[in-house]
């Protein structure tokens, strides 16, 4: 029992430091899987902003220094269709819309086509861009269709104003652009120009209803996350690259140089993304997986040693034959399916006279030799067990006293006839059994009975010269 409770104690132990590791390693791969899924996620953003934002300002960039298209004009006549030619053959090689408004035809043309004069209400945008010192500028126009327009001003080689040059973004488009990344990660993107004020972002800022969002202008030092970041990392944080939580969200700050701008990326919380829900997932569902693997495996062990204890409980430790336990057991299961049970006992003839002249080991020898020899000549369904001593019980079901003494007769025989020998003998000698017989055929008697009537007819043997059987009725 106490074999069995430390085999227990030991496996019990081990499955919950398994599991207790498992549970680490599985957690810690969650996490390390989805840092370095943010992580791996970080370079491509760059790369869309680099696509979406930085290559068209440099398309924008181009076109204004264009030596051919400062000539072209800053003459006193300029072709409209020689303008939209140029402006269409820019637009497809960089699928961008691309356009010129210029000081002194009074023109705003774009590569869609659309001609506007600087007069209109339209072209508000060109007063207002105009009359301040910068040289570049990132805003968004067309309240009907919102793009972020790259306006680029133009000066001939007398550095003399000849109007703006620049290209245009749908904001659909690039808004579609990082979807992945919102539905995946749930990222939010902010761009903030020198101002402070939120030129662009991935959200619902972007689609503005009034006109180049003179009615929607957000300035970052309102928003609450800003406000924190200010407070926890100071004031110098224009030209930094930085990364900071609020315990919810990761806020990092990366500066756009070539538009003297930030771009934030928030990230929400990571029970809020879809990518960290799939890793968890998938981590849990292999975890569980291996639990119950080990939950199994730990039941089998735990009922093969029960198998083994309740075998240990029921067998003769040095016969291997079931003990008396097991055959009150099994004659009440057999009584119940058979009227005709033999019950016989059998008994070593003079044991003690083998155990005082050859000693315990030899007559521990001799009883695992009967045993092997009785259990031999018995049928499948019969049971044979050690009794006690150096008796042993049989339970013969569904059998006629004849066939049973036949079966005894032969049994008795085979040991008899059998010289027993053992290492630490110089010389062999023979075995006899004595055994008694009693038969069951009907009723409800008890195993106790029987085996007092078959203990009669064994005293009857053993009273008439031992080996040989005796039967009772």
């Amino acid at each position: 029992m106490r074999k069995f409770e430390r085999y227990l104690s030991a496996l019990f132990l081990f499955t919950i430091i398994t599991l207790l590791l498992t549970s680490y390693f599985t957690f810690k791969e969650v996490i390390n899987s989805y840092n370095k899924n943010q992580y791996q996620s970080i370079i491509p953003l760059f790369s869309i902003v680099n696509t979406e934002i930085i290559r068209p300002l440099n398309t924008a960039f181009f076109i204004a220094n264009d030596p051919l298209l400062i000539d072209l004009i800053d003459q006193e006549q300029v072709s409209k269709n020689r303008l939209l030619t140029y402006l269409r053959t820019m637009s497809i090689r960089h699928n961008v819309v691309t356009f010129l408004a210029l000081e002194k035809h009074d023109i705003d043309i774009d590569s869609n086509g659309e001609v506007l004069s600087l007069s209109s209400d339209k072209a508000e945008w060109y007063h207002r861009l105009k009359a301040q010192e910068y040289t570049q500028f990132a805003d968004i126009g067309k309240a009907e269709d919102p793009h972020l327009f790259f306006d680029i001003k133009l000066f001939n080689a007398q550095d003399e104003f000849l109007g703006f040059a620049g290209v245009a973004i749908d904001l659909d488009h690039f808004a579609e652009a990082f979807s992945e990344y919102r539905e995946r990660f749930g990222f939010e993107l902010i761009f903030v120009n020198e101002q402070n004020e939120v030129t662009l972002s991935s959200n619902h800022l972007m689609k503005t209803e009034s006109h180049h969002r003179q009615d929607e202008i957000v300035h970052v030092n309102d928003l609450d996350w800003y406000q924190q970041m200010i407070k926890n990392g100071g004031k110098q944080l224009a030209n930094s690259i930085i990364a900071y939580s609020d315990g919810n969200r990761v806020i990092s700050q990366m500066p756009l140089p070539a538009l003297n701008w930030r771009m934030f990326i928030i990230s929400p919380p990571a029970s809020e993304q879809q990518e960290y829900w799939t890793l968890f997932l998938t981590r849990i569902g292999i975890f569980l997986l291996i639990i119950i693997v080990l939950y199994s495996i730990f039941i089998g062990v735990v009922d093969y040693f029960k198998k083994r204890l309740v075998e240990s409980s029921e067998t003769d430790f040095l016969t291997k034959l079931p003990n008396r336990s097991y055959l009150t057991w099994k004659y009440e299961e057999l009584s119940c399916e058979h009227d005709n049970i033999c019950v016989v006992i059998a008994d070593i003839d003079h044991f003690k006279e083998i155990n005082d002249q050859y000693g315990h080991v030899v007559g521990d020898a001799a009883l695992q030799e009967v045993a092997r020899k009785l259990e031999a000549c018995l049928r499948n369904e019969d049971i044979c067990g050690r009794w006690g001593g150096e008796e042993f019980v049989m339970i013969l079901p569904d059998i006629s006293s004849e066939q049973a003494i036949e079966i005894i007769e032969r049994m008795r025989e085979s040991i008899a006839n059998n010289a027993f020998s053992h290492s630490s003998m110089s010389q062999s000698f023979n075995i006899t059994i004595s055994f008694g017989l009693c038969h069951k055929n009907s009723g409800n008697q008890s195993l106790d009975n029987l085996i007092q009537l078959a203990d009669t007819a064994l005293y009857q043997a053993k009273s008439k010269g031992r080996n040989r059987t005796e039967y009772v009725k």
